[in-house]
C-alpha cells in the first residue's frame, strides 16, 4: 500500500551550511541549519501524526519546492519575470537545501536519509501574496497488498 506524507515548513528555505570547526578542532553544525533541520522535524513529525504513520525502512520518494520571498529591491520587469519563473533565487545550492529537509527528516520519517531513492527539488520565488516556504511530498510502499473497501 502506498503511503504518502506531505508537509510545509513555514519561513525562508536554509540550505546545510558546510561543517565548522573550533578553534580545538571540534566539529559543529551552524545554528541557523540546526535551527531550520529542527523546524522541518516538527513539522514533519505533526504531519506523521496527522497522516498515522510509523517512521519507515522503506525505499522513498521525494518532491520538494523551496519557494522564496522576491526581493523588495527589484524592479516591478525583475519581479514579473520572478513570478514566471524565469528567474531562480540565487541563495543556497538547490543539492543543499534538498540536505537540509532529508536530514531533518532522519529519525522521524525514515531512519536514515540513505533511503531516498528518488528526489526531485525544485527552487522558485514565492507567488503573489504567499509567505517564504517549503512544501514536501514523501511516498513509500509499505509492502502491503492494498485492501479493496467496497
Amino acid at each position: 500500500m502506498l503511503k504518502t506524507l506531505e508537509f510545509k515548513v513555514m519561513g525562508a528555505p536554509v540550505g546545510k551550511a558546510r561543517p565548522r570547526f573550533t578553534k580545538s578542532g571540534h566539529v559543529y553544525t551552524a545554528s541557523k541549519t540546526k535551527d531550520y533541520e529542527k523546524s522541518v522535524g516538527q513539522a514533519a513529525w505533526v504531519a506523521m501524526l496527522k497522516a498515522r504513520l510509523r517512521p519507515t525502512d522503506k525505499r522513498v520518494s521525494v518532491i520538494m519546492s523551496h519557494h522564496f520571498k522576491i526581493p523588495k529591491s527589484y524592479s516591478k520587469a525583475k519581479v514579473i519575470a520572478c513570478q514566471a519563473g524565469s528567474i531562480i533565487p540565487p541563495t543556497y545550492d538547490l543539492d543543499n537545501l534538498a540536505k537540509s529537509i532529508l536530514d531533518g527528516c532522519n529519525k522521524i520519517v525514515w531512519d536514515d536519509d540513505a533511503s531516498v531513492w528518488h528526489l526531485t527539488c525544485f527552487k522558485r520565488y514565492c507567488d503573489v501574496d504567499v509567505e517564504p516556504h517549503t512544501q514536501v511530498r514523501i511516498q513509500w510502499d509499505d509492502g502491503r497488498p492494498e485492501t479493496n473497501i467496497l
